[in-house]
C-alpha cells in the first residue's frame, strides 16, 4: 500500500458527505433561456398574494436563491408591472424580508431583493437589468454580515437604490 492511499480512503467519505451541503438551494441550474416561473414551493417562504394585499403592489417572484452555509444569504428577483414610488418599493422589500424571517427565523444573515419591470424582462433574470435593489443588512453594511446577531435582527437596516434614472 502506498503512502497516500490511506489518506485518500479517509478523505473520500468526507467529500461524499460534504458535497450535497455545498450545493445551492434550488438544486441544479438550468441552461440559459429555459428558466421557468418560480413554482409555489420554490418561493414557499413568502406569499406574494398576501404581501400584495397588504402593501398594495402586485408582483411576482421570478427567482429565489440562498447562498452560503454560515453566513447564509437570501436573494429574491421580483418582477413588477409598473414602477412604484420609493416608499412603496421600500415597503414591499421590507414585507418580503419580514415574511421570510417569519417563515425561517434566525436563518439568513443578509437579504437582497432585485426589482425588475415586466417590460424590461429578457429570457432570464440574469440577462435582464433591474431598476432597483434593496438590501437588508446589519447596520446597512456588507462588512457586518455574519458578525451581527440574527436572533432578533435588531441592528439590521433596509437600504434601497434606484439603478436607473428613467
Amino acid at each position: 500500500m502506498k503512502k497516500w492511499e490511506p489518506r485518500l480512503i479517509a478523505v473520500l467519505p468526507l467529500i461524499v458527505l460534504l458535497l450535497p451541503a455545498c450545493q445551492k438551494e434550488g438544486g441544479t441550474s438550468r441552461p440559459a433561456g429555459t428558466e421557468r416561473p418560480v413554482a409555489k414551493s420554490a418561493a414557499s417562504e413568502i406569499d406574494p398574494e398576501k404581501i400584495a394585499a397588504v402593501v398594495g403592489v402586485r408582483f411576482r417572484v421570478l427567482k429565489t436563491e440562498a447562498f452560503g452555509q454560515t453566513p447564509r444569504n437570501k436573494f429574491y428577483w421580483i418582477c413588477l408591472g409598473d414602477k412604484v414610488a420609493g416608499p412603496k418599493l421600500e415597503e414591499l422589500a421590507m414585507a418580503i424580508v419580514r415574511e421570510t424571517i417569519t417563515a425561517r427565523p434566525q436563518t439568513y444573515h443578509s437579504f437582497t431583493v432585485h426589482f425588475f419591470l415586466e417590460s424590461g424582462l429578457k429570457e432570464t433574470c440574469e440577462a435582464s437589468t433591474p431598476f432597483a435593489r434593496a438590501t437588508y443588512l446589519p447596520e446597512g453594511s456588507w462588512l457586518k454580515v455574519g458578525r451581527a446577531s440574527i436572533e432578533d435582527y435588531e441592528d439590521y437596516r433596509l437600504t434601497w437604490t434606484r439603478l436607473e434614472n428613467k
